[in-house]
């Protein structure tokens, strides 16, 4: 039996993916660290989709391997990884808390990093395989007041990309999700839920999301932008100096209106 295995499954984008994966026919392994939130997905695709679902609580900030280990030794076959756990911090870098921003380091970068390759691994051996690393539309800019999180992202892109011309004759596909600004508790977590940029009339939702993640696992292309908005601001910003992409992006972030 072939599982697609999800990071950061419990919430947000990674539940949608989820359930937009369950919905396909496909088995899961779900892992976050909350194993009340991921036993209640669990019943809730198992009972409207009638998939196998497993779950493995875990921080993999600290111990990505577990979760390898944890596949190996029940004999799981993960056909499809995807390393969407990560998070966000909001406000001037120098009145961040060290200890979070390097901790986003740890779980956006060097987590998806270790998951990688262990089950890279396997899918060498095998001749298949498809991961999906979840970036941004951050992952092409600058962003000041969020200025970690963007550079995390950033990495994903150019990793993913690298990886997946190394690996383009062996049957293996690595695709990168960029989702846009989201409705969901990333922005919660982040503290930038007053923000210009989140609070636009473009912001896309979770679900919407998903449906571009599971469309980029159906057409195994190098990656997508999720809303046609965003598709288009990101291709002019391509092409524009990374001063002012840094310098506009900073405006934005720095703008914010009160909460309802």
């Amino acid at each position: 039996m072939k599982y697609v295995l999800i990071t950061g499954a419990s919430s947000g984008i990674g539940k949608e993916l989820a359930k937009q994966f369950a919905k396909k026919g496909h088995d899961l392994i779900l892992v976050a660290r909350r194993e009340d939130l991921l036993k209640e997905l669990k019943e809730e695709l198992e009972t409207e989709y009638h998939r196998s679902v497993l779950y493995y609580p875990c921080d993999i900030a600290k111990d990505p391997k577990a979760v390898y280990d944890f596949c190996r030794d029940n004999g799981l076959d993960v056909s499809v990884l995807v390393n969407n756990a990560g998070y966000g911090d909001y406000g001037p870098f120098t009145d961040g808390d060290i200890d979070k921003l390097l901790g986003m380091i740890d779980l956006n970068d060097k987590a998806l990093v270790a998951l990688t390759y262990h089950f890279l691994k396997d899918m060498k051996e095998k001749g298949s395989g498809h991961i999906i690393n979840t970036g941004s539309v951050a992952s092409f800019i600058p962003g000041p007041y969020m200025a970690v999180y963007y550079a995390t992202k950033a990495f994903v892109l150019s990793f993913s990309l690298a990886l997946r011309e190394e690996l383009k004759d062996t049957g293996i596909h690595v695709s990168v999700l960029c989702p846009a600004p989201t409705k969901s508790p990333f922005w919660e977590v982040a503290g930038g839920e007053t923000t210009a940029v989140y609070n636009n009339i473009f912001a896309r939702t979770a679900k919407n999301a998903a449906k571009t993640g599971y469309d980029l696992y159906d057409s195994k292309k190098a990656y997508a932008i999720d809303g046609p908005a965003y598709k288009l601001i990101i291709g002019i910003a391509r092409h524009l100096p990374l001063e002012l992409c840094a310098r506009t992006i900073g405006y934005l972030q720095s703008k914010t209106k009160k909460s309802r």
